[in-house]
């Protein structure tokens, strides 16, 4: 049986991969006017943009906020943008992006 832990990261899981335009980031740089915001919000608004799917604890996004993203960027340029300040980093992946604690 799923606890409601393992619940919520399936969830979360599944909520950043549907907001990909596709399965792979798009190479490109992409146009970013963001606000500052809360960071599993930015980290939507990212995957949905740029088309990469993005795996991250949940737990890691609790009371953090991201900082505003204005510019055109590259995936990874615009996630070290979102991710500043926060303790966190963003690796590319096969599918997509990683966040995890520095």
């Amino acid at each position: 049986m799923l606890t409601r832990s393992k619940l919520c990261l399936l969830g979360a899981a599944l909520l950043l991969s549907a907001c990909a335009d596709s399965k792979t980031c798009k190479p490109s740089a992409v146009r970013y006017d963001y606000p500052q915001q809360r960071l599993d919000q930015a980290l939507q608004d990212f995957s949905h943009k740029s088309g990469c799917f993005v795996e991250v604890d949940p737990a890691l996004l609790q009371n953090q906020q991201a900082h505003k993203v204005h510019g055109s960027y590259k995936p990874k340029q615009a996630l070290a943008h979102i991710l500043h300040g926060t303790g966190l980093k963003g690796s590319r992946t096969d599918n997509g992006m990683k966040i995890q604690a520095r």
